[in-house]
């Protein structure tokens, strides 16, 4: 055989062998830098394979020759961010790709101080409008989840301890891994408050009821699924008006509001137990 005829064999087979799309296999990959101890990173290609890294060093993925791959962060650590540099692209050859950087950067602890709870409270408190942190002790307190360097924190009151109203006081800023006092100067003060309640009659079992008490435009919703005595998770200071309305009515029935407004009085806490909801069949 001649050497035109062979290198054309050659050429046709590298064909023949690259449309079956699998025959010639290479890699893509690169190095993970910043992981800290702890920290489980989950990265993923374009097939949705997966890999798991919890130490810095090199990754590869298998890509055909000829094939596009996309490498992306599929879950992030905790503690650290991470970002892909040269994750995507088109294999040329079967020359292996080593230069995808995944470079991790410290994230930031993100909360401040509580005080003025009950002994024994209990206090949801919220970052974002995402995540949340319980708290059941006065003092310092920090959310699980860390804020990623350059991000916007702002923390809020979720759910109240019972019976006390909590403001939260230096609550907002931008997350800075150069300075992580920043993001732990929230201040929660709690005080005693009157609690708003409810009577629930006639109502199904097994149906559900969500009602809704207003304060200063704050929607306060509770779900209900019995008849019973109900108290909605905010309490309020003295001269606070409400309004308790039914926000869903349950399947197969229409309920209605008695003494559902007032004025929240620690004078006479009766003032804010009075309404009534009585439940019928539609």
């Amino acid at each position: 055989m001649n050497k035109s005829k062979f290198a054309a064999l050659v050429v046709g087979i590298g064909i023949i062998l690259a449309g079956c799309g699998g025959f010639v296999y290479t890699t893509v990959g690169g190095t993970v830098t910043g992981l800290g101890t702890g920290d489980v990173l989950v990265l993923r290609n374009e097939a949705n394979y997966t890999q798991t890294l919890t130490v810095d060093g090199p990754f590869s993925f298998n890509v055909a020759s000829n094939g596009a791959y996309t490498i992306s962060v599929l879950t992030q650590p905790n503690s650290v961010n991470c970002t892909v540099a040269n994750g995507t692209g088109k294999m040329s050859s079967e020359a292996a790709i080593k230069n995808i950087a995944v470079t991790c950067v410290p994230n930031v602890p993100v909360g401040g101080t509580l005080s003025g709870m009950a002994d024994t409270g209990s206090i949801v408190l919220v970052n974002n409008a995402l995540t949340t942190a319980t708290v059941t002790t006065n003092g310092a307190f920090q959310f699980p989840a860390y804020g990623v360097s350059g991000q916007p924190f702002a923390i809020t009151v979720g759910i109240p301890p019972t019976s006390q109203y909590c403001t939260v006081v230096n609550g907002t800023g931008t997350v800075n891994n150069a300075n992580l006092a920043a993001s732990l100067t929230a201040v929660v003060t709690c005080v005693p408050a009157v609690p708003v309640q409810f009577t629930v009659n006639g109502l199904t079992a097994g149906t559900v009821l969500t009602m809704v008490n207003t304060v200063d435009g704050f929607a306060d919703k509770f779900a209900v699924s019995a008849p019973g005595n109900y108290q909605f998770n905010w309490s309020w200071l003295t001269g606070k008006a409400f309004n308790i309305t039914v926000d869903t009515q349950p399947t197969g029935q229409t309920c209605k509001v008695t003494a559902g407004t007032g004025f929240v009085d620690a004078a006479n806490p009766n003032a804010s137990r009075n309404a009534v909801v009585d439940c019928a069949k539609t």
